[in-house]
């Protein structure tokens, strides 16, 4: 006859406190699980979105959407300053390229021309100007302009007259060896960085015409350039274009 004795309170707290090792296994995976997310989702957090090149593209040329991605990447604060944020990826679309691009390049603000685009048909001349004749300096691409000619002048019969009733400012050069002094304001503060005033190279949309009656007067006239506000539709819209 079998014996059968109660079982202790004691021996049941002992048996208790083995523990299964597939239980202990599972705790850990679990946690290395959440640990591993956490670090994954801080990495993503700390990480920035950027624009970059999908393939290489020369100078000059102009930016279509898709030749742009976005990559998201972890860099200074001072390296993403000078890259272009995703956000700035319809402002860049039908933008031209100042500097060329290699493909899976991180696109940085300098490589974006600020110039307007030339389009078909259109052609650019260079005229001299001084900052006495060019609204002390104050003249930068994408701006409108009048072309003012006048001839013969000092003398009696001196006569001024339009050749340019309205065109729009390519690009803008400086003597960098002579800066103008600070007249105020953030224009003139531009200004005085960048110095005299030397020339002005104009969009001519009559090339034909154009062309002709500029570089009569530009060799044989006093060239003034008068600063126009931006029209409703015309200027309005380049300058929109060219980020001004």
């Amino acid at each position: 006859m079998a014996v059968t004795g109660a079982l202790s309170p004691t021996r049941a707290l002992r048996r208790s406190r083995h523990l299964d090792g597939r239980a202990l296994v599972g705790v850990l995976l679990t946690l290395l699980a959440v640990g591993g997310g956490m670090v994954v989702f801080n990495a993503a957090s700390d990480s920035r979105g950027v624009l970059v090149a999908t393939r290489s593209l020369p100078a000059g040329a102009t930016l279509a959407a898709s030749d742009l991605s976005i990559a998201h990447v972890r860099v200074d604060d001072s390296l993403y300053q000078a890259a272009l944020p995703e956000q700035a990826l319809n402002q860049v679309v039908g933008k031209q390229l100042a500097e060329p691009v290699h493909a899976q390049q991180m696109l940085v603000r300098n490589q974006i021309s600020t110039r307007p685009n030339v389009a078909a048909g259109e052609s650019l001349m260079t005229i001299p100007v001084s900052n006495a004749s060019a609204v002390a300096g104050h003249i930068r691409p994408n701006d409108a302009v009048t072309v003012l000619a006048t001839f013969d002048k000092g003398k009696p019969d001196s006569k001024t007259s339009v050749v340019l009733p309205r065109v729009r400012v390519y690009d803008v050069g400086y003597d960098q060896s002579a800066p103008v002094v600070n007249t105020g304001g953030s224009a003139g503060a531009t200004a005085a960085s960048q110095g005299q005033i030397t020339t002005v190279t104009l969009i001519l949309d009559n090339p034909k015409q154009q062309e002709s009656q500029l570089a009569q007067a530009k060799w044989n006239a006093d060239l003034d350039v008068v600063l126009l506000p931006p029209s409703a539709a015309g200027d309005a819209a380049g300058q929109a274009q060219s980020g001004q």
